[in-house]
């Protein structure tokens, strides 16, 4: 290779860089014997290229820079490697082309080159060429294609004959024109890239000159005046770049046509007999023929110089016959025995690679007809002659056949509905009947368990709880006897005035800990005031707990659920709303039914079942009370049952059924329970088995919002118990903080806070939930009573209650944790019943259990470190303690290892009194001995002998 360098060239040879004056014709050596290769090129000499005046040189030792006034060598610091071509863009970028990678930098920085690798797009060949210009760079490699890298997006775009209409991956050399083309040579000739249109167009010198091949190292040369030189094996071939913009380049559009039509074997003119087409065929795009035109030949042409040079392939596809493109060298198509339909021929020109060359594809539509007896109005005409004479077939024969029976059905049907809904009822009240006594006896038998007072509280609340049952199943019966009673107008309404706000609020607090439980919000929307109002309470009590039941049923974790309404001097409406599964339009007509049940049965769990009359019985009992009921639903958003009642004395004075009950003064406590003395001076007569609570030395509060029953409460324990007084719910909290009472008894329904508030407060406090509650209300229904127990009270008495009983439950709690304290004191933990406390303090127990017998040898262990390891402080530890088992905590810590102790002496016999010592953690068998016999009334080895003894 030779560059000339002003007056002279400088030539690249296996034997160094040699430089040719011109002028002296005369050559000039720059390697000589006895350099050094440091700092100039060696023997072997890669590529040299001019830019700005210098000389850039790659040779196997390196890249150097020649100055050309001063004939001085300066290397560049590039990567060591070889590198056989490299480039230098006009705006003075440097690319060397290395070992599957291309590396680049500025000429004058090249402290900061960066690589670009060539394996991320698939290339595993040797870049060959580069060609750089102000935009990136082109890489020519010999396999893997072309390659250009634009510098300012940074992207990699790769060229192959694949992809592309390059026409070999063999790239041998690149030049650029002086119109911005690119020129690559390859075994397939010479190719001009158009880099703004991304075309390649070809010429094959080799098809026009054979004896002339293309190898790699052949060189390119485009000129000013628009000629090219393209070296072969047998010298050189000039060009034209017009030559790439002739007809006879792959990439232009050619005249590509269709030129005969041979239908049946008989060749078809425009205008002929057949009249297929009227045009000449290449103007013509459809053509239709008969069912019976279906043979055809197509021929076409391509007006291309190429084909002159070169074979010509095409492809071709009938779409709705072939189902892929077919490559083929001939310019005639056959298909025949066509089927009907309509089809589209596609035909394009394609390269030896299977590649369209540009050439434009034509296409043409062709239409073969039906014949008229497989036409789609042929057959609709069959299908409506069939289906007219099999409907009128059928039709004639059920027609009367129908009529007949429709009637007869429905009179039928009416009938067994009706009479089956009798035989339920019958069947129902019967049943009802044969229950009631068994249940009658299983309340007594309980009742008479109840009385005892050495019960355990925990097997007292079962008890108590299986009565409650007994009960709901009683109450079920009855409701099921009283539908019957009120729907043959067998029983009489006993209504009178009443305050409905007061009545219905209470029914809503029966829900709250359930509403709660659930995460449901529960809203109570009426006034506070008082509404006066004619009603029947224990009816329409089972009215509101039915409706409110089923919207907690039906209403999911998480909704709301509202107790509304609207208040006039004539009557009050009262809604209920959920957000729950709703009712369908169909069910909301049918919904008060008799043992109707909707669809839509999800429980969400709920504690509540449904029989399927308790929106009947509800309706039922809404109507006596010259009311309405109505629901108003939507599927998915949720249900509104609105209650409509008369607040009017003379609505109910000409109803036969409805009797207007006297009015009689409300007590909290029966009449006559309270213990009297002879003289009447005081309620501090002693009932009969409290003998053991004469001391006074528990702490009573007493919570209650009216005066008068708070001072009878008083009166009634306060021989017993020391005595705090609140008069809310909020009072009570603030005394309980204050005063740590043993036992609390409040009323629910209070101003500012409720008892269940209070309740909930005091039961989910760590500080205070071993403290017995008893909850007090009016609300007196089996479900009420189930309420109450689940809101975390320990006993639950309702309003009227008799004051012996509320006095003894009372007694029995306290009586109960000191039975419990007992146990602590003799038996292991594991043997004691701890169903009756709070589950926070079983928690506390627990774990303190676990961590002392963690310690049981420890004699560092103690209460310090008891709770750290409980987390909570020393002095609700005490108190938590004292009031459950009675003991302090060191108490219990040595009252434990005693037990432990004795466990130990019981099971191994033979164990030394002093190994007992050190593995329950005293720190002397002295000290150990001492604490045994003060709790068990002998030394360790007097017990050891006695179980000796035992065991023979």
């Amino acid at each position: 290779m030779m560059k000339r360098i002003t007056a002279s060239i400088s030539v690249l040879t296996w034997g160094g860089l040699s430089r040719y004056d011109i002028d002296a014709k005369r050559f000039h050596n720059y390697l000589k014997p006895g350099f050094s290769f440091l700092n100039m090129p060696n023997e072997v000499v890669f590529h040299v290229k001019m830019w700005k005046d210098q000389v850039y040189i790659s040779a196997r030792n390196g890249v150097f820079r020649l100055d050309t006034r001063t004939q001085k060598f300066h290397k560049l610091n590039v990567p060591s490697a070889y590198y056989q071509n490299f480039d230098i863009s006009p705006d003075g970028y440097l690319y060397l082309a290395g070992w599957n990678a291309v590396y680049h930098m500025r000429v004058d920085q090249t402290d900061s080159i960066a690589r670009l690798s060539l394996e991320q797009s698939g290339c595993d060949a040797t870049p060959t060429r580069l060609l750089a210009t102000n935009e990136g760079v082109y890489i020519g490699t010999l396999g893997s294609g072309l390659f250009f890298y634009d510098r300012q997006k940074h992207k990699l775009t790769h060229y192959t004959q694949e992809k592309t209409q390059l026409p070999s991956n063999y790239c041998y050399n690149i030049c650029r024109t002086q119109d911005g083309k690119i020129l690559i040579t390859s075994d397939k000739g010479v190719t001009c890239f158009t880099p703004g249109k991304e075309t390649f167009t070809t010429i094959d010198l080799m098809s026009n000159f054979p004896s002339a091949h293309i190898i790699n190292g052949c060189g390119i040369l485009p000129t000013t005046n628009g000629r090219i030189f393209v070296g072969d094996t047998q010298g050189v071939t000039v060009l034209s770049e017009d030559e790439f913009n002739k007809s006879d380049s792959y990439n232009d559009e050619s005249n590509f046509y269709f030129s005969e039509l041979w239908v049946n074997n008989q060749i078809i003119t425009p205008g002929d007999k057949t009249g297929i087409f009227s045009h000449s065929l290449p103007y013509t795009r459809r053509l239709k023929l008969s069912y019976d035109q279906n043979n055809l030949i197509v021929r076409f042409a391509l007006s291309n110089y190429a084909q002159q040079l070169s074979e010509q392939w095409f492809q071709y596809k009938l779409e709705g016959f072939d189902k892929k493109w077919i490559k083929t060298k001939q310019t005639e198509l056959h298909y025949t025995n066509l089927n009907p339909g309509t089809y589209t021929l596609h035909i394009e020109a394609i390269n030896q690679n299977g590649i369209p060359n540009g050439s434009k594809e034509i296409t043409m539509q062709l239409v073969i007809a039906s014949p008229w007896y497989n036409t789609w109005w042929a057959w609709a005409i069959y299908i409506i002659i069939c289906t007219t004479f099999i409907f009128y077939y059928v039709f004639s024969k059920m027609a009367k056949q129908r009529l007949a029976l429709s009637l007869e059905k429905e009179r039928f049907e009416k009938q067994q509905i009706e009479r089956l809904n009798q035989e339920k009822l019958v069947f129902f009240t019967n049943v009802s009947h044969e229950f009631r006594t068994p249940l009658t006896l299983i309340i007594s038998h309980i009742d008479i368990l109840l009385q005892k007072h050495s019960l355990n509280p925990s097997i007292y609340n079962q008890i108590l709880k299986i009565k409650k049952n007994a009960q709901k199943m009683n109450n079920l019966i009855s409701e099921l006897l009283e539908f019957r009673k009120l729907e043959q107008n067998h029983e009489t309404l006993s209504v009178k005035q009443q305050d409905i706000i007061l009545f219905l609020k209470e029914i809503y607090f029966s829900f709250a800990d359930y509403a709660h439980q659930r995460e449901i919000t529960y809203t109570f929307g009426l006034p506070e005031t008082p509404v006066l109002c004619w009603f029947d309470s224990s009816l329409l009590e089972k009215v509101f707990f039915n409706l409110l039941s089923n919207a907690f049923k039906y209403t999911p974790n998480g909704g709301s659920i509202t107790l509304s309404g609207e208040i006039t001097d004539d009557a009050i409406r009262i809604h209920i709303s959920d957000t729950g599964i709703g009712i369908s339009q169909q069910d909301a007509t049918r919904i008060f039914t008799r043992f109707f049940q909707g669809n839509n049965q999800e429980k969400n769990g709920s504690l509540f079942s449904g029989t399927g009359i308790g929106l009947a019985l509800s309706k039922t009992i809404i109507d006596k009370h010259h009311g309405e009921i109505t629901v108003q639903s939507e599927i998915g958003q949720g249900s509104t049952f609105t209650v409509t009642l008369q607040r009017r004395k003379d609505v109910f004075l000409s109803d036969e059924n409805v009797r207007l009950a006297v009015q009689k003064p409300e007590t909290a406590i029966v009449p006559g329970s309270l213990p009297v003395l002879p003289d009447g001076d005081s309620l501090s007569a002693e009932p009969a088995g409290f003998e053991d609570m004469k001391d006074k030395s528990h702490t009573l509060l007493l919570v209650e919002d009216n005066e008068e029953l708070l001072q009878v409460l008083v009166d009634l324990f306060s021989p017993f118990y020391q005595i705090i007084c609140a008069h809310n719910g909020k009072e009570g909290l603030n005394q309980v903080y204050e005063n740590k009472p043993d036992l609390i008894i409040s009323d629910i329904m209070m101003p500012e806070m409720t008892g269940t508030e209070m309740c909930l407060q005091l039961k989910n406090d760590i500080d205070f939930c071993h403290i017995p509650i008893i909850l007090l209300t009016a609300l007196n229904s089996t479900e009420q009573n189930i309420e109450g127990l689940n809101r975390g009270a320990d006993d639950y008495i309702t309003k009227p209650f008799h004051a012996q009983l509320l006095l003894a439950r009372a007694n029995n709690l306290i009586r109960s944790r000191l039975l419990m304290q007992h146990q602590f004191d003799k038996k292991p933990i594991s043997e004691i019943d701890l169903t009756s406390i709070n589950p926070l303090d079983k928690d506390v127990l627990k774990r303190t259990v676990q961590i002392i017998e963690q310690h049981i040898d420890d004699t560092e262990f103690d209460v310090s470190v008891l709770c750290r390891e409980i987390g909570i402080s020393r002095s609700l530890l005490y108190a938590k303690f004292k009031a459950l088992t009675g003991m302090t905590p060191n108490t219990f810590i040595l009252n434990f290892r005693l037990k432990h102790a004795a466990a130990l002496l019981q099971q191994y016999p033979d164990i030394p009194i002093s190994e007992v010592s050190d593995r329950t953690g005293f720190s002397t068998p002295v000290y150990f001995s001492r604490c045994f016999k003060n709790q068990y009334g002998c030394t360790p080895q007097g017990y050891q002998k006695e179980k000796k003894a035992e065991k023979r």
